[in-house]
């Protein structure tokens, strides 16, 4: 049974283009196309049943946020927490709004023209990280780690200062360039966390955050659409073509994949009649590509979302 490698796509190409020659347009330029129209296009104009699978994570104690993986282009709720359903944010302002995360603020020092160094001990933790602020209103130490630690983190002044923090014991000491004025308080200012099970999650910015923050390893799982679907000569999946026999996940892509890079050719190069001919071929083997999952879907009673 034939295949539709890498090498039969290439040619196609240059059968619709009628770019026979290397010197016209290289195969690493016609691989160019392909990639990109395989890895952007497709997967946004073709949302295939082939596509849907489950993503799949475990959380880790005092982690927050988990950042989305390669692999990937769309995820969909619900995500369960070892099989039990979290609800599901994508809009910050109302996630924030209904599992706030209250700053703490306190006065850990009191400048008196000549003290450069202050040191205190939060009166709440752990304490998340990127969330500290130390400052006299003239120099700021900010905390700007990402990951949870129970070591000691450098902190570094807009001034020059220096100073340490701990996130699990809430221990603080700062040095400043220059010392805070007389009468100057110094303040600390810090989110606490109290870790348990998670029961919100929010899905933005490329990562997904918990509410509370995970206070124990849970298996976390979503469904997701993948775009590793390139099979390779070693049987493995990738993203991408690479070489020559490099095939993707079904067949029955191949030519669709060929029409979709040709046109995208064709319009780099301004030949828009070509364009328009090859965009009508390209609409017949999408239908193609398509009728797998409209098949499916006729065998489904479509569900509400409430």
């Amino acid at each position: 049974m034939a295949n539709w490698t890498l090498a039969e796509i290439r040619q196609k190409i240059r059968q619709v283009t009628g770019r026979y020659s290397l010197q016209e347009i290289t195969n690493d330029q016609i691989d160019e196309y392909i990639n990109k129209y395989f890895q952007y296009t497709f997967p946004a104009e073709l949302k295939l049943d082939r596509f849907h699978t489950f993503y799949e994570f475990v959380t880790e104690a005092n982690v927050q946020q988990y950042t989305y993986p390669s692999g990937y282009v769309n995820f969909e709720p619900p995500l369960t927490l070892d099989n039990m359903d979290v609800e599901w944010y994508q809009d910050p302002s109302s996630f924030e709004s209904n599992n706030p995360e209250n700053v703490s603020r306190q006065t850990i020092g009191t400048g008196d023209g000549s003290t450069v160094t202050f040191s205190s001990t939060a009166s709440g933790f752990p304490i998340l990280p990127g969330t500290v602020i130390v400052t006299d209103d003239t120099e700021v130490f900010e905390d700007t780690s990402t990951a949870y630690t129970t070591s000691n983190i450098s902190l570094t002044g807009d001034a020059g200062g220096s100073g340490t923090l701990n996130l699990s014991t809430g221990a603080i000491s700062v040095t400043f360039n220059t010392a805070p004025s007389n009468g100057q308080n110094v303040v600390f200012s810090y989110i606490q966390f109290n870790p348990g099970r998670p029961t919100a999650v929010l899905s933005y910015n490329n990562a997904f955050k918990f509410f509370p923050v995970p206070d124990t390893a849970y298996r976390a799982k979503i469904k997701a659409y993948a775009n590793s679907l390139v099979t390779t000569s070693s049987g493995t999946t990738a993203t991408s073509f690479t070489n020559a026999t490099d095939r993707p996940l079904l067949d029955e892509w191949g030519p669709c994949i060929a029409y979709g890079a040709a046109r995208q050719i064709h319009a780099d190069y301004g030949e828009y009649d070509a364009y328009a001919d090859v965009t009508a071929l390209y609409k017949e083997q999408q239908s193609y590509v398509l009728r797998r999952t409209n098949q499916n879907l006729l065998n489904t009673r479509s569900q509400p979302n409430f």
